[in-house]
């Protein structure tokens, strides 16, 4: 994360979902950009953009703090094994962490999905929010052709095998217009 030049927060985020690429975010009052484009090619705001607009290195550190508590509880029950007294010794160990929190006045309310996700990205706006579409729109063919590259077509054409004369077996041409067909119509 750089400091803030000109109202603007450039952040690096490494996304592990894609071979651990770096993609370039910029923050500013009311823009943000991602080198990702993907609101510039489908309209659809990058899950990197939500991830700056955060706190991101405090979700980061609960999210590991929670990660690790799970493989904590995991390595546990896996250590008690199919044997019923440890798991039994388990099972009373985490009843009595329940009623620990419960008496230390921890979550009176279950967190939703929706919960989790407005403790991550933040509070709801009450303003109406306006998104606009991308410039670039392809209303013609097929909507859900892929668009095929130059180079993909040709190493398609590389690969496609080349007619091939069946007088002289030469790959310039075909029977149709063989010098041999010329002279055997001549004669």
């Amino acid at each position: 994360m750089s400091e803030e030049i000109e109202g603007v927060t450039h952040m690096e985020i490494r996304d592990v979902k894609v071979k651990d690429k770096l993609f370039k975010v910029s923050v500013s009052r009311d823009h943000v950009g991602c080198s990702c484009q993907k609101f510039v090619m489908c309209g659809i705001v990058c899950r990197h953009v939500f991830c700056v607009e955060n706190d991101y290195t405090k979700i980061e550190q609960a999210s590991l703090k929670l990660t690790h508590i799970w493989y904590d509880f995991r390595q546990a029950v896996n250590k008690a094994g199919m044997i019923f007294e440890k798991l039994d010794y388990v099972h009373q160990t985490i009843k009595q962490l329940n009623s620990y929190l419960d008496d230390q006045g921890g979550c009176d309310v279950e967190f939703t999905k929706r919960d989790h996700m407005a403790a991550m990205v933040g509070e709801q706006p009450t303003e109406e929010i306006s998104v606009l579409i991308p410039n670039v729109c392809k209303n013609k063919g097929n909507y859900f052709k892929r668009l095929i590259s130059s180079r993909e077509k040709a190493v398609m054409k590389a690969k496609k095998r080349s007619r091939k004369c069946t007088l002289c077996k030469a790959d310039t041409h075909d029977a149709r217009r063989c010098h041999k067909r010329k002279n055997r119509v001549a004669e």
